[in-house]
């Protein structure tokens, strides 16, 4: 299962990454992006329906992590193209005062599923059995009406924590909106985003941790949140829940620092390469 499920995230990743060059357009992006989200749902979903999950733990696993990864995109693109195509047609400032209101109802949402939210932001796990099993009687204070419906592919909850996911990239991407229309095309914003981090997200985090970890930014003073959310800018990249992305490196088994070692080692070769070609 877990070889699939990631073996689809690198493939939806990828699709992903080709659709953003294809078009500029946000909201024909946003549909497309949408689409192929919808494509890797589709084939999850038919894979899970002949699989037996081997435990308790799996199936936790499986509606708490690996689920909720692919589906917070169908969330994150599906209110994006809504967000573009409501849009106002105007004036600037009509597009600023826009954008605020959306963040306004997100924030809704974290408000009324503040418990799960905090849950989440904590990488807590004493309630999973409760929050994450499909046998397990539902633990929700507030009616759920998703779309993601199905009780064989589906908990309440796992519903719900890709959406808190799917809205944290959202509101990071209007955030960022807001920050271009407000500061113009002078300060250079659109050049630098057309530079996207194409490793994998854990990668960056990895290695925003190990510059915080030695100080290198504002002399140790900008904490990890700051230095990830500058690199979010600067490479046009969405990471998600750093934290508890950290906390699943922590928890490797062998290598802890794959990225990291990635990076020594195609340093070292490309300065061997070139020692060579001085011979």
């Amino acid at each position: 299962m877990k070889a699939f499920i990631e073996a689809l995230f690198v493939e939806m990743e990828q699709s992903l990454k080709e659709v953003s060059k294809e078009t500029s357009n946000g909201l024909q992006k946003a549909e497309r992006c949408c689409q192929v989200v919808n494509a890797i749902l589709i084939r999850l979903k038919e894979f899970m329906a002949s699989y037996t999950f081997r435990d308790a733990h799996e199936e936790i696993q499986f509606f708490k992590e690996y689920k909720p990864l692919l589906f917070k995109e169908l969330i994150f693109y599906s209110e994006l193209t809504y967000i573009e195509a409501k849009k106002p047609i105007g004036k600037k400032e009509q597009i600023k005062s826009y954008y605020p209101h959306v963040l306004d109802q997100i924030q809704e949402f974290f408000v009324r599923n503040h418990q799960l939210y905090i849950y989440y932001q904590l990488g807590k796990s004493d309630q999973d059995e409760k929050l994450f099993l499909r046998d397990s009687k539902p633990v929700s204070l507030i009616p759920d009406y998703s779309f993601d419906f199905d009780p064989s592919f589906s908990t309440i909850n796992s519903s719900k924590l890709a959406k808190i996911m799917g809205y944290e990239s959202l509101t990071d991407h209007i955030r960022k909106t807001i920050y271009r229309l407000e500061k113009g095309s002078d300060d250079g914003v659109s050049e630098l985003s057309s530079h996207e981090w194409t490793d994998s997200k854990s990668g960056l985090i990895e290695l925003a941790y190990a510059l915080h970890s030695r100080g290198a930014v504002n002399h140790g003073k900008s904490d990890v949140k700051a230095i990830i959310t500058l690199m979010e800018s600067l490479f046009n990249v969405q990471v998600g829940n750093f934290y508890r992305t950290f906390q699943s490196m922590r928890g490797r088994k062998k290598n802890r620092t794959i990225f990291l070692d990635s990076l020594k080692d195609s340093l070292v070769k490309r300065m061997d390469d070139t020692d060579m070609g001085y011979q």
